[in-house]
């Protein structure tokens, strides 16, 4: 079951990536990626990377009131998904949109208000990725309480970062930073609980 849903959430990049080869040309829904393909790509994948991402943090309430099994092992998978879209997101933006140069990615993420707070939650969250080995596992299970405060935070920042870069208000990032706002008050109210 885990493996079908992960297979799901990667579902949106496979139509993506076969759409920027052209392969899906059905009744021109999968035809093209657009006039500006770099574009539609950076914006797809840090959509996604971000949707999944907020996906992740419901499981754990509905996983408290629920007790589902699969509530347990779900979250994982698709923090790792999240990291893999988000990513995807900045090489994007790094290699194809930027050319590789590190000089212009730097002066650009330092000049622009709302990629500084995009690649603070990047690296959180890739953070939270690099020690999500089997090997690290028991460390893992000591610390959740501390990866979990980093994976809210990249949630935080990756929220803000979709809301501030576009130009006028739309509904998704709004939508988006009030379920935030309800989870991060869940997460602050159970923890109270707890100690």
């Amino acid at each position: 079951m885990v493996k079908l849903f992960t297979l799901i959430s990667l579902t949106p990049f496979i139509i993506l990536s076969l759409k920027g080869f052209g392969i899906l040309p059905i009744f021109g829904f999968f035809s093209d990626l657009g006039a500006n393909p770099i574009e539609t790509i950076i914006h797809a994948t840090g959509k996604w990377g971000i949707r999944i991402l907020m996906i992740t943090l419901l499981i754990a309430p509905i996983g408290y009131y629920t007790q589902h099994e699969l509530c347990k092992k779900l979250p994982k998978p698709l923090g790792l998904v999240s990291l893999f879209y988000i990513l995807s997101h900045f090489l994007s933006y790094a290699l194809i949109d930027q050319g590789g140069d590190i000089k212009i990615i730097i002066v650009d993420i330092i000049e622009t208000p709302y990629l500084i707070v995009g690649w603070a939650g990047f690296l959180c969250l890739l953070s939270v990725g690099l020690i999500s080995f089997k090997k690290l596992q028991p460390w893992f299970n000591k610390n959740r309480s501390t990866i979990s405060g980093i994976i809210y935070t990249a949630a935080v920042l990756g929220v803000w970062h979709y809301y501030w870069q576009t130009k006028v208000i739309e509904l998704e990032p709004v939508l988006l930073a009030i379920l935030m706002i309800l989870l991060t008050g869940w997460k602050f109210k159970t923890s109270k609980n707890k100690s």
